[in-house]
This record gives structure tokens, sequence and C-alpha cells, in this order.
């Protein structure tokens, strides 16, 4: 079982495979793939890993200037268990190929989302797409109480939907129409398999810090089971990812 890292309150990612050559030494990394893939255009593709600072200069080059194509000859899949409507985010990027369990065929676990009270924040007034979140000692007694209620509200909600969910599934509804009453925090698993530079685009935009706070956890989760794998081409990112 390879690395799982926990998000959120109940979900996780965890890194299942990547793309790997049949044969490799004990200094492979992912980068080789990306430099393999860019110097067979000038038929050189057999100089790869004789110089490991080459092959980084090469990394940073193709990254700043934009040449894509070797990074997608490096392959990641994930497993990951988040709220739907995390998910459903996710689904907006459509490189990504989606494997997710069905509520038609599967029962869900009672499993949901409520954020920590303070995770609520406020809604932006310059920004409609986004909430604003501050440090725990900048809200106020009555914030702070408003926040508790509205924790408490959710989760009290979350658990009659599950409570009629599973009643109308015992029965004897079909699980395509019981589903219907569960909200978007339920949680659901899904395999998704993303090459390295869809997934760097998949980072830039979902570690901004105006992303959705839960969207922005997963992220960062990946960057950290993936970066000890292309370490060079994560450098890459960091230093010209703007």
């Amino acid at each position: 079982m390879s690395r799982l890292i926990p998000v959120l309150d109940h979900g996780f990612v965890r890194l299942v495979s990547y793309m790997q050559p049949a044969e490799r030494d004990k200094h492979w990394t992912g980068d080789l793939e990306i430099v393999r893939n860019a110097r067979v255009s000038y038929n050189a593709d057999w100089r790869t890993g004789e110089d490991a600072g080459k092959d980084e200069k090469l990394i940073q080059y193709l990254y700043k200037n934009r040449h894509t194509s070797p990074f997608e000859a490096m392959v990641f899949t994930f497993e990951v268990k988040a709220p739907i409507f995390v998910l459903r985010q996710w689904h907006r990027h459509r490189t990504w190929s989606y494997n997710e369990i069905s509520a038609r065929y599967s029962e869900l676990d009672e499993g949901f989302y409520v954020p920590e009270p303070g995770k609520y924040g406020v809604q932006s007034s310059s920004n409609k797409q986004v909430r604003e979140l501050s440090d725990g000692d900048c809200y106020t007694a009555e914030e702070w109480s408003k926040f508790l209620r509205w924790e408490e509200e959710q989760r009290e909600h979350m658990i009659r939907a599950f409570e009629l969910y599973q009643r109308h599934l015992k029965e004897g509804m079909p699980r395509e129409l019981a589903r219907i009453v569960l909200p978007f925090a339920a949680y659901s698993r899904m395999f998704a398999t993303v090459d390295l530079h869809n997934l760097f685009h998949f980072l830039r935009l979902r570690v901004h810090p105006h992303s959705q706070y839960e969207i922005r956890q997963y992220a960062l989760a990946i960057w950290t089971l993936i970066r000890e794998i292309v370490p060079c081409s994560a450098s890459a990112f960091e230093q010209f990812k703007v």
C-alpha cells in the first residue's frame, strides 16, 4: 500500500501508481522520463541520466519556456476520498481521467464533511467566488457563536439526511433514487489519473490562496506526494509557476 495522506475530517489522498521504466536502477526518478522524451527529438535520449546537472538544467529550460509535451510522459494515478462538492470542482479539470464510486450501484458510507467553526469565515466583498478566512483571534465572540451554531445546524442536517437515505434503502427504494436526498457534503471516492503537465496546471490553480480551502487541502497533499518522485520538475514548478 502506497503512502496515504489524511485530508479534512474523513478524506484522504493516496498515490496508487506512477509511470516507471520496465528496467530502472536505484537512481531513477520521474524526472528522467521527462528528460528522455525531450531528448528524443534530437536523437539523444540515450544521454538521459548520464549527467544529473544537465538533466536538471534541461527540465528548468523546458518548464520556463513552456515546452510542455515532455512533462506529459510522467503519469500519476491517485485514490481520493473527498466531499462530493470537492469532487465536482475537481471534475472541471477535464484533462484528468476519473472513475468514481456510483451510488446507483453501492450504498454510500455514512460520512460527511462539516467545517470546523474557524473555517466558515465570511463571504468576500470583493470576490464573488471566495470566502475570507482569518486567524481565530480575529473573530469576535458574536462571530464565533454564529460559527458554532452553523456547525451544529449543518451536522444535524447531515445526520437527518443519512437517516432518511438509509431508511429508504431498507424500505426497498432503488439506490438511484434513495441517493437524491444526500447532501453535497457526503463523501465519495474516485481514482483519478493525470499527466504531470496537467497536474501542474491543477496545482497552480488549486494551491492558490483564492482557491476554495477544502480543495486546496487536497492539492497540497498531492504536492507532498509527487515532489519526491519528480524533484527537479517540482523545483522548476516552484521557481517558474507564475
